[in-house]
C-alpha cells in the first residue's frame, strides 16, 4: 500500500545523550529544546544502564513547562539485561573451575546447572578472560556498539542483552529506579545487568513496558544466534528467504517474546523496528515484521530513532567523541571517520514523524518485505504509547531523612529540644549573667528550624558528628553553620556564636526555603563513611557523584593526540593560554576574582601560540565548540554524602571503584538531589586536624612516654590542654612567636606569602584579628585595596563612626566592613530592618544592574536604609555614606562564622607551634609524604627555621618520621618508594646492621632475607641510606653506591643461593661480583638527582649543587637567593621553566627557584633569547631585583652553570 502523506506523530522512545559517556552526544537539555523545536511534544530519554541524566532533563521540562510549554518527559533506561543471572552465576564460577583444573568443583557445577532451569543455549569462542567479580570495578557506564558485531555477542560469561524500560506510571519510574540500583548492586560484570525475574518483579501491577531496542537486543540475538558464521557486514535480509533459517529464528524469537511478555504482561511489549544503512537492522527488522504478522502483533511495532545526539550536523563530533573514549585503550586512523553524512551507516539525531519517514524511504528502496501502512502505523504508534500507555510521571519529592537517628517514642521535634537542652547544661550556659541570652536564643532559633520542619536535619547531623568525634578531630565549624547556637550546644560545632557575635540569620533565616547546610571538616574522610556504613547501614550511606568534563586544554590535547599532532607542538601552543587569556580579560576590562576557564573564544582572541595552532591545524577547532564541557569521566564529591534510607529503591543508584554512589549531582552549578528531597552531608577531610592528631600523638609519646597510642587519649589529652575552656586564646606569646615572627611551617590559613605578608604586617591580637585577615586575603578584597584600608586603619584610625551603634559594629575591624554579618547587623540595629529581613537585605545590597527596573529597586533599598538610619539618630550625610561603604565592600564580604571557625583551627597550629615545636613540625613533615610539590615547600619552612632534614639511615629510620637530637628530622622509610610496610618491619627487627653479609645472610650461609625484598634493597641503595653501615666510600667494601648497586641488585638470584656442596655459594658470589664491578665509578649528580626524584618525588639541595660550585660561588661572595638583601648576583636552583609573554609580545621566562634552604619562589627572566632553555635543577647565578611583584632577573645578567 502506497502512503502519499507522511505520518504527523511521533515521539522518540528511544534516544540517548551524553550521559551515555562517548557514545551519546550533548547534554539532555540540548536535546529536548531540539526536539520541542522540531515540533513533537513529548521525549523519552534511554540511557545504557543508569538514569543519571534523569534530574538534568526533569527539571528542564519543569522549567520549560512553567513557561506554559506542556511538554511530556518520559524518563527511562535501555538496561542490560541477561536471562537468568543465576544461571549465569552458574556458569561463571563454572568458567573458572575449567580455567583452574578443578574437576570436582566442574562436576558439583554440572550437576547444578542440570538441576536448575535449562541451560542458557550460545556459543563462546573460548578465550575469554575470567575477571573475579569481587574485585571488577565499575564505572561510568561506556556503551562498545562494536561488541555487537563480534562474537563475543554470544559468550555465555559477557552475554547481555539491550532492552529499552518505559515506565508507565509514577510507582513505574520508582520501580525502574531499584531496577537499575540492582544492575548495579546485584548484577553487575562489566555492565550492570538485570534479567527477567528482577523485570517482572519491579512491573507487577502493569508498572513497567519495555521495546526490543536495537540489533543488541534480545530479538535481535535470536535472530544473529542462528547465522553465527555470517560476518556482520554480510548479514541481510535476504537470508530469511531460506525458508527452513527463518522457521528457527521464527521460533526463537516467539520463545524470547514469551520472555518478554512473561515479564510485563503481553500488552507492554513494542517490537522495535529502526531504519538505517545498517544491512543487519533490515534483517532484523524483516524478522520482527514477519513475526508479528504471524502472530497478530503489527499492533506492536513501534519505530524508533535510537538518538545519540541532539543537531543532525553534531554526527561529526559525536563520531570523534566515540574516539576519544577509547584513546588510551586503542589506535585510532583519523581518515577512519566518515567524511561526509553518506559515509554514515545511522543518522542519530532525534528526528520527527515526516523525517523518520523519509528515513524509512530512503533506506529502504527494493526491500518488498516492509509495508508502507504498516510501517506508518508503527511511527504514529509511538505518540499512542506516550500518551495512552504512558501516564503523567512525577518522581517523589519528598523529604528523605533517616528516621533511624530520632529516638524511640519520640517526635524529631521532642528529641531535638531535649538534646539541645541537655547541651545547654552541659556547656554551662543556663547560668551566669548572660544565661538569658543564651536560653532565648536557643528558643528562637529552635522555633524555626521546627517552623520549618528541619528537626530531623540536625539530629541526623548530631548522629554523625558524635560517631565522627569518637574516632578522629573535628573541626570547630565550617561555613555559617558555626553561628548557630543550636548546632553549638549539639556539639556539631565548637564555636560560641554569641561569643563572637555570629548570626543565626546568616545560616537560616525565616524566610529560607532550602534546607539549611552545615558543612563539617573532619579528620578522615574515608574512615567516617565507614563507620556510618557501620553503624548506620551501608545501603544507607551514599556518596554524592560529580562529572569530569573537557576542559580546553585537556580536548585539545586528546583531539592532537587522535590525530597524531606531537606533544611538543601541542604543548608549546598551550603553555602560555591561561596566562595569555587573563591578561587579555584583565584588558579588556574585565573584573577576575576568581579561577578563569578559558574557552575557545578566549583562547583565540588572546593567546597567539594558541591561535597559530589552531591556524596550523582547523581540524582541532572544529569539534571543541560541541565537545567543550561534554562528559568526560565520573568523580566522587569531595565531601558530600547522602544519608538516609531504603536508598537504592528510591533513586537510580550507580557504583564507581567498587562503591555505590548517587547518578546525580549537587553543587554550585547544580541542585539536583535537594529538588528530589535529598539532603547533602558535606563531610571535609581537613589535613590540618590529622596533624594536630600527629602532634599530639608524638607529645604523648615523647613527653609522656607512651608506647602506643589511641585515639581515644589523644583526645583526652587535647580535652585538657586545648579545648574550650581549658586554652587561652589571647595568649599573646603564640600571636607573637608565630604571627608576627613569621613562623609559618603548617599554621592553617597562612600558607601564602601574600597572607603571610599580611599577617606580619598587621600582627593579629585575637581570633577576630586572624578571622579578618584571612577574609581579606582574597582576590575581591584585595582587588578594593581593603588590606591597606585595613593597616591604615589599624595604626592610626581617627576617622569618627558618625554613630556609637556604627561603632560597636564595625570597631572589632577597625572600621572597615569586612563581615557579611557586619551588613546584617547594620541593617538591623543601624537602619531598623527586622532582623529575620536582613540576610535577604544583605544579599541585595550590592550594584545593581542599569535596567529602569534595578535601578528603582537599588532606589527603593537606599530611600529603606538610609531613611532607617535617620530614624535611629543617625545623620543624614552619615547614613548615605554608611549605605555606599556597604555597598562598596558588601560583594566582597565573607562569612563571619567560617572565617572565625578557621581562625580557632589557624590559632590551634599556632599553639602547638609554639609550646611543642619540634613535634609539629615532625606531623607536617610527615603529612607531606604523598604530596611531593608541597614537600619542597615543607621542607624549606622547617629548614628556614635552622632544623636540619638527615637522610634516611637504615639502623635508624622508622616508619614515621623521626625526631633527632640537635634539631635534625630523618624521614620514614614509608616516604621512600618500595620500601613497604612488611621491609620496614622486618628491618627494624633485625638491625643494627653492622655489616652488608650480617644484613644479608645467617651464619650458616642461608639467606636471611624475606619481606626486605630486593626492590626495598634498590631503594636503600639508590638514596644511599647505608652510611651507618660502614661499607661505602674509600677504603671500603664498596667504593660508592654505583658500586654497591651493580654488585648487588643485577645478581640479586645469585647472592641467595645457599648448596649443600657449598653453604655460602651465594656469599662467594656476591664477593666476586663487588671485585666484577671495581672501578665503576659513581653516580653523577643528574643520576643522583634522579634517584630522589623517581622515590621521594623531590630533592634536596646538597645532592644538586655540586661542592665545587660552592667553593666557587663564596670566592666570588654570591649570596643562595634565600638570603636576599638587595640588588645583586645570587646563585639558585631553577626547579621548573615556563616561557610567557609580556603585553607587548615579547617572551620571558617564568620560572620557579630555590635557594640553599629549598624555599621556592617565582622569578622572571626578562629579554630572553627565545633559545636556551633551562632544564630543571639546573644552577644558576643571575643578577636579581626584587619590586612588590616579586624577583626578577634580566637574561645578560643570568648564567647557566653546567657540571
Amino acid at each position: 500500500m502506497s502512503i502519499k502523506q507522511p505520518p504527523s506523530r511521533f515521539v522518540g522512545l528511544h534516544a540517548h545523550d551524553g550521559f551515555s559517556t562517548f557514545d551519546g552526544l550533548d547534554y539532555p537539555q540540548e536535546h529536548i529544546d531540539f526536539v520541542k523545536s522540531n515540533g513533537m511534544s513529548a521525549f523519552a530519554l534511554t540511557n545504557h544502564g543508569h538514569m543519571n541524566s534523569f534530574a538534568h532533563a526533569h527539571l528542564h521540562v519543569e522549567k520549560l513547562n512553567k513557561a506554559g510549554a506542556n511538554f511530556k518527559f518520559i524518563p527511562g533506561c535501555e538496561m542490560y539485561v541477561h536471562p537468568d543471572l543465576n544461571m549465569w552465576k552458574i556458569d561463571y564460577d563454572l568458567n573458572r573451575a575449567k580455567k583452574k583444573g578443578m574437576q570436582t568443583e566442574i562436576e558439583r557445577l554440572q550437576r547444578l546447572k542440570a538441576e536448575v532451569a535449562s541451560p542458557i543455549f550460545a556459543l563462546t569462542d573460548g578465550d575469554d578472560e575470567i575477571i573475579d567479580m569481587s574485585t571488577d570495578e565499575a564505572g561510568l557506564t561506556i556503551e562498545n556498539e562494536d561488541e555487537t558485531k563480534s562474537g563475543k555477542f554470544f559468550d555465555p560469561i559477557k552475554r547481555r542483552h539491550h532492552l529499552v524500560v518505559l515506565p508507565r506510571t509514577s510507582v513505574g519510574l520508582q520501580r525502574l529506579f531499584h531496577l537499575v540500583s540492582r544492575g548495579y548492586t546485584e548484577g553487575f560484570y562489566r555492565f550492570p545487568r538485570v534479567d527477567y525475574g528482577m523485570i517482572k518483579e519491579a512491573a507487577k501491577g502493569g508498572h513497567l513496558m519495555v521495546s526490543t531496542a536495537c540489533l543488541g537486543g534480545p530479538l535481535s540475538y535470536e535472530v544473529f544466534k542462528q547465522i553465527q558464521g555470517v560476518e556482520f557486514d554480510d548479514l541481510n535480509a535476504n537470508l530469511l528467504d531460506d525458508e527452513t533459517l527463518k522457521r528457527k529464528i521464527l521460533t526463537n524469537i516467539g520463545n524470547a517474546y514469551d520472555h518478554l511478555t512473561d515479564s510485563v504482561g503481553r500488552d507492554a511489549v513494542m517490537l522495535e523496528l529502526q531504519f538505517n544503512q545498517l544491512s543487519a537492522q533490515h534483517l532484523v527488522n524483516r524478522a520482527l515484521i514477519e513475526f508479528a504478522r504471524e502472530n497478530s502483533l503489527t499492533d506492536k511495532l513501534v519505530v524508533t530513532c535510537d538518538s545519540h545526539y541532539s543537531q543532525p550536523d553534531h554526527w561529526r563530533e559525536r563520531e570523534l567523541y566515540k574516539k576519544l573514549g577509547w584513546m588510551n585503550h586503542r589506535e585510532y586512523n583519523p581518515d577512519s571517520l566518515p567524511k561526509t553524512i553518506e559515509d554514515l551507516k545511522c543518522e542519530l539525531y532525534p528526528k520527527n514523524a515526516e523525517q523518520v519517514w523519509d528515513s524509512y524511504n530512503s533506506t529502504t528502496k527494493g526491500m518488498d518485505f516492509y509495508n508502507d501502512d504498516e510501517v506508518f502505523q508503527a511511527i504514529e504508534r509511538t505518540h499512542d504509547v506516550a500518551y495512552e500507555m504512558i501516564g503523567d510521571i512525577i518522581p517523589d519529592c519528598s523529604q528523605k531523612l533517616p528516621s533511624y537517628t530520632i529516638p524511640k517514642n519520640k517526635t524529631a521535634t521532642q528529641a531535638l529540644l531535649e538534646a539541645s537542652k541537655i547541651g545547654l547544661i552541659r556547656k554551662g550556659l543556663h547560668k551566669g549573667e548572660h544565661a538569658s541570652d543564651y536560653l532565648n536564643q536557643l528558643k528562637y532559633e529552635l522555633r524555626i528550624i521546627k517552623d520549618k520542619n528541619f528537626s530531623e536535619y540536625f539530629l541526623t547531623t548530631k548522629a554523625i558528628i558524635d560517631l565522627a568525634r569518637k574516632h578522629m578531630f573535628v573541626g570547630p565549624g565550617r561555613g555559617s553553620g558555626a553561628g548557630s547556637l543550636v548546632n553549638y550546644v549539639l556539639n556539631i560545632t565548637d564555636v560560641d556564636p554569641l561569643k563572637y557575635n555570629l548570626l543565626f540569620e546568616r545560616f537560616l533565616s525565616p524566610d529560607r526555603a532550602d534546607m539549611p547546610d552545615i558543612d563539617t571538616d573532619i579528620g578522615d574522610r574515608d574512615q567516617l563513611i565507614n563507620l556510618m556504613r557501620d553503624k548506620f547501614g551501608s545501603e544507607n550511606i551514599v556518596p554524592i557523584s560529580n562529572y569530569n568534563t573537557f576542559k580546553l586544554k585537556s580536548l585539545v590535547k586528546d583531539i592532537s593526540k587522535f590525530y597524531g599532532i606531537e606533544f611538543k607542538e601541542v604543548n608549546k601552543a598551550l603553555g602560555t593560554l591561561d596566562a595569555d587569556v587573563k591578561q587579555g580579560l584583565r584588558a579588556d576590562g574585565h573584573d577576575l576574582n576568581g579561577p578563569v576557564v578559558p574557552t575557545l573564544e578566549w583562547a583565540l582572541k588572546y593567546s597567539i601560540p594558541f591561535a597559530q595552532f589552531i591556524s596550523d591545524h582547523p581540524e582541532i577547532a572544529e569539534p571543541i565548540d560541541v565537545l567543550f564541557k561534554q562528559n568526560k569521566s565520573l568523580g566522587r564529591h569531595a565531601g558530600g554524602v547522602i544519608v538516609s534510607e531504603n536508598i537504592a529503591e528510591r533513586m537510580p543508584l550507580i557504583m564507581a571503584k567498587g562503591e555505590l554512589q548517587t547518578p546525580w549531582v549537587e553543587g554550585a552549578s547544580f541542585k539536583h538531589l535537594e529538588h528530589f528531597g535529598w539532603v547533602k552531608f558535606d563531610l571535609l577531610g581537613l589535613e590540618t586536624l590529622r596533624i594536630i592528631e600527629r602532634t599530639i600523638e608524638l607529645i604523648l609519646k615523647r613527653k609522656k612516654g607512651y608506647k602506643e597510642v589511641t585515639f581515644g587519649q589523644i583526645k583526652f589529652w587535647f580535652d585538657q590542654h586545648m579545648a574550650e575552656g581549658k586554652i587561652d586564646l589571647n595568649d599573646q606569646h603564640v600571636y607573637e612567636s608565630v604571627y608576627h615572627k613569621g613562623r609559618w611551617a603548617g599554621i592553617f590559613q597562612v600558607t601564602q606569602a601574600g597572607a603571610q605578608q599580611l599577617f606580619k604586617k598587621a600582627k593579629p591580637r585575637n581570633i577576630v584579628d586572624i578571622a579578618t585577615l584571612t577574609s581579606i586575603y582574597r582576590p575581591g578584597p584585595l582587588g578594593a585595596n581593603v588590606d591597606r584600608l585595613y593597616l591604615r586603619n589599624k595604626s592610626d584610625y581617627s576617622a569618627q563612626y558618625g554613630h556609637p551603634l556604627i561603632e560597636d559594629i564595625l570597631q572589632e575591624t577597625f572600621g572597615c566592613i569586612i563581615f557579611q554579618e557586619q551588613v546584617m547587623e547594620l541593617a538591623n540595629r543601624v537602619a531598623g530592618i527586622p532582623k529575620e529581613e536582613c540576610n535577604s537585605v544583605r544579599k541585595m545590597m550590592k550594584p545593581q544592574g542599569s535596567s529602569k527596573a534595578a535601578l528603582v529597586k537599588a532606589q527603593a533599598l537606599e530611600n529603606k536604609f538610609v531613611g532607617g538610619c535617620i530614624e535611629n539618630g543617625v545623620k543624614p550625610q552619615i547614613a548615605k555614606k554608611l549605605f555606599d561603604d556597604i555597598m562598596l565592600f558588601a560583594s566582597y564580604g565573607f562569612n563571619k562564622s567560617h572565617a572565625v571557625a578557621y581562625a580557632l583551627d589557624s590559632y590551634h597550629c599556632a599553639w602547638l607551634m609554639t609550646y611543642f615545636e619540634e613535634e609539629w613540625l615532625c606531623a607536617y613533615l610527615e603529612s607531606m609524604e604523598g604530596n611531593p610539590k608541597k614537600r619542597g615547600k615543607a621542607f624549606s619552612e622547617v629548614q628556614a627555621l635552622g632544623y636540619e632534614i638527615v637522610p634516611i639511615d637504615v639502623n635508624y629510620a622508622e616508619k614515621n618520621w623521626t625526631i633527632l637530637e640537635g634539631k635534625k628530622f630523618m624521614p620514614s622509610f614509608r616516604s621512600c618508594k618500595g620500601i613497604g610496610d612488611t621491609a620496614i618491619d622486618e628491618i627494624v627487627e633485625s638491625r643494627p646492621y653492622s655489616s652488608i653479609y650480617d644484613m644479608f645472610w645467617h651464619e650458616d650461609g642461608k639467606w636471611k632475607l624475606s619481606k626486605f625484598n630486593k626492590k626495598a634493597v634498590e631503594s636503600l641503595i639508590r638514596i644511599q641510606a647505608l652510611d651507618s653501615v660502614g661499607i661505602v666510600g674509600k677504603g671500603k667494601l664498596f667504593e660508592s653506591y654505583k658500586h654497591a648497586y651493580e654488585s648487588i641488585i643485577p645478581n640479586w638470584s645469585k647472592l641467595r643461593k645457599s648448596l649443600k656442596k657449598n653453604p655460602f655459594e651465594g656469599r662467594d658470589l656476591f664477593n666476586q661480583a663487588i671485585e666484577d664491578n671495581a672501578g665503576c665509578g659513581t653516580w653523577t649528580r643528574m643520576e643522583i638527582i634522579k634517584n630522589d626524584m623517581d622515590l621521594f618525588g623531590s630533592v634536596s639541595v646538597e645532592k644538586i649543587v655540586p661542592e665545587s660550585h660552592l667553593q666557587r660561588f663564596k670566592r666570588e661572595g654570591w649570596l643562595p637567593l634565600d638570603e636576599y638583601t638587595g640588588k645583586h648576583f645570587y646563585w639558585f636552583i631553577v626547579v621548573s621553566q615556563t616561557v610567557r609573554k609580556t603585553k607587548n609580545g615579547k617572551q620571558y621566562l617564568r620560572l620557579k627557584v630555590m635557594g640553599q634552604s629549598g624555599k621556592q619562589e617565582w622569578m622572571n627572566v626578562w629579554s630572553w633569547n627565545g633559545i636556551d632553555d633551562i632544564e630543571p635543577y639546573t644552577v644558576c647565578v643571575a643578577e636579581v631585583a626584587e619590586n612588590p611583584f616579586g624577583k626578577s632577573s634580566r637574561w645578560s645578567r643570568f648564567e647557566i652553570f653546567t657540571e
